[in-house]
């Protein structure tokens, strides 16, 4: 009977701790400073203390295509990364297409036959930008 008490207890802890994604909150920067990427034949603005994981990102181009996933790392809020999207996008010729803003924020900006669809979220001790280059 102690023995399953015991597992019982173990089950329970694992279940508990699963739950509940452990997150270090990244130490924001005062402001961003926008630094202009061009990739293919997309140029768009990202926060300048973010940097590019090219181990991590996909991109094709080919035939005058270029599709591409591209990941950046670096710190910032979350809501204070969708306020300099919001407010630098639009300066290079991006219009904002939509946004789901949670836990996680999802933006997408279009630009004549282009879009950028971001996704920002924390990690365990990083914000992430994740982007998808798409026609």
């Amino acid at each position: 009977m102690k023995r399953i008490l015991i597992l019982i207890s173990f089950i329970a802890f694992l279940t508990s701790c699963a739950s509940n994604e452990i997150v270090i909150q990244p130490n924001a920067p005062i402001n961003f400073i926008a630094k202009t990427e061009r990739k293919g034949d997309y140029t768009f603005i990202i926060p300048s203390n973010f940097q590019f994981l090219e181990s991590e990102s996909l991109i094709f181009e080919g035939n005058g295509v270029y599709r591409a996933y591209l990941i950046y790392k670096g710190e910032g809020y979350i809501q204070d990364l969708v306020n300099f999207f919001d407010r630098e996008m639009p300066k290079n010729g991006w219009t904002k297409f939509s946004a789901l803003i949670g836990r996680d924020a999802l933006l997408s900006y279009k630009k004549d036959n282009q879009l950028i669809v971001i996704k920002i979220q924390y990690g365990l001790t990083n914000t992430y930008i994740k982007m998808i280059l798409t026609r």
